[in-house]
């Protein structure tokens, strides 16, 4: 494919967890640096969406539990033949790093930004539409109003307080999206439907499509099974499924 397409669906909570992590933090590092306010306030955004999902208490214990399992999974292939043990070795000591610098962290990550009285105000508006205006915080307004190099400094901080989980979790998704090869697949009359095997621990599946191609996947899957729907934009903006085949590249990554 000359310019492909690829979609990602997560099989369970945790990998659902990490993929918004992963968006959440591409999003806010590309506003990071911006000198606009408005670039400030979708850093701001992006930064307390991350901090409401780093509070949760179960992550940083159930992201240690992944790394020892995956730790575990790639030693068993040293003795496999045909294993590039320079590389395995090199993914193996990243992940001991990754462990030993979460487990070295006080706390939840953001613990700082969770006692920021800036940051507290803006998280108690959070539900309000608009709630962060001018009038309503003159203060969050007043820091927005200064020079760009002192707002971007200390979004810097906070973006790097948080980056301590990202780091495992960038890790964690990239050995998962290397662990399984693509395959050439073709949906009939737009709709594939595949078992999952049992044995397997599936927890993410991705569909490659030519840019090309007028129409976008629908995944949904579970444990024992997965379907993909394909179809297209129709005219009044309801999708329309695809009625012809449906050439398309599927991973599973089931590490």
């Amino acid at each position: 494919m000359d310019n492909p397409i690829v979609y990602e669906q997560p099989l369970n909570e945790r990998i659902r967890t990490y993929l918004r992590l992963e968006h959440l933090f591409k999003q806010a590092a590309y506003t990071l640096r911006g000198f606009s306010v408005w670039d400030s306030r979708a850093t701001v955004n992006a930064l307390i969406d991350i901090l409401e999902i780093v509070s949760r208490g179960e992550l940083k214990a159930e992201t240690l539990k992944e790394l020892d399992r995956l730790q575990a999974a790639l030693s068993r292939l040293r003795d496999m033949p045909g294993v590039d043990r320079e590389q395995l070795n090199t993914i193996l000591s990243q992940l001991d790093a990754a462990q030993k610098e979460l487990h070295g962290l006080q706390g939840h990550p953001g613990q700082s930004l969770r006692d920021n009285e800036l940051i507290a105000s803006l998280r108690q508006r959070g539900t309000i539409t608009a709630g962060s205006c001018s009038f309503d915080l003159p203060g969050y307004h007043y820091w927005l109003q200064q020079d760009p190099e002192v707002r971007i400094a200390k979004l810097e901080t906070w973006y790097e307080e948080l980056n301590t989980i990202l780091k495992p979790v960038s890790l964690i998704l990239g050995i998962l999206r290397e662990s399984a090869d693509s395959r050439e697949v073709v949906a009939e009359k737009g709709f594939y439907q595949q078992s999952l095997d049992s044995q397997t621990r599936a927890q993410l599946l991705r569909v490659t499509l030519d840019n090309s191609l007028d129409c976008y996947p629908e995944i949904s899957g579970g444990k024992h099974r997965f379907s993909v729907r394909f179809v297209r934009p129709g005219d009044s903006g309801r999708p329309v499924q695809m009625d012809g085949t449906v050439n398309f590249q599927l991973t599973c990554c089931t590490l």
